[in-house]
């Protein structure tokens, strides 16, 4: 469990949009939430996902918290150039992933933005982020809880 900063990938908070806010991954992102981070990466993640006027009502409620908190973390540009070395880098010395690079952008910008704050981001993408762990230096734990 992480004991400082936190950001928050996608898919978890995905999880506990799926559960209920009452359910154990949104009870757990309750008891992080005043030390979280939100990305603004992830925002637009869960943004696109959205599919009902009332999911988008409830993705800008949840978001809009977080900027009148000063929480949310947008990549710098040299955030963006490093992400553009780090993908080049991978398809370089990683030609079986050449392909799968192109999905790897926002889970770097992700890890690159959390690392602008000293955050550490908390996902159930391990595999990617495990991979990304190899090229730049940034902090991450699987999320505690398996998704249900």
């Amino acid at each position: 469990m992480p004991a400082g900063k936190v950001l928050v990938d996608t898919n978890v908070y995905i999880t506990a949009i799926r559960q209920s806010r009452e359910g154990p991954t949104g009870r757990q992102l309750l008891e992080w939430f005043p030390r979280t981070y939100l990305a603004s990466v992830v925002s637009a993640e869960l943004r696109a996902g959205v599919r009902s006027a009332g999911g988008l009502r409830a993705v800008r409620t949840f978001t809009a918290g977080f900027g009148r908190v000063g929480r949310v973390v947008a990549p710098t540009s040299e955030s963006w150039d490093q992400a553009g070395d780090t993908l080049a880098r991978i398809a370089r010395t990683r030609p079986d992933l050449s392909d799968a690079v192109l999905h790897l952008w926002n889970d770097v910008l992700i890890a690159l933005s959390a690392r602008q704050v000293g955050a550490t981001v908390v996902t159930d993408n391990v595999d990617d982020f495990a991979l990304l762990g190899e090229y730049v230096d940034f902090e991450f734990e699987p999320f505690p809880l398996a998704p249900t």
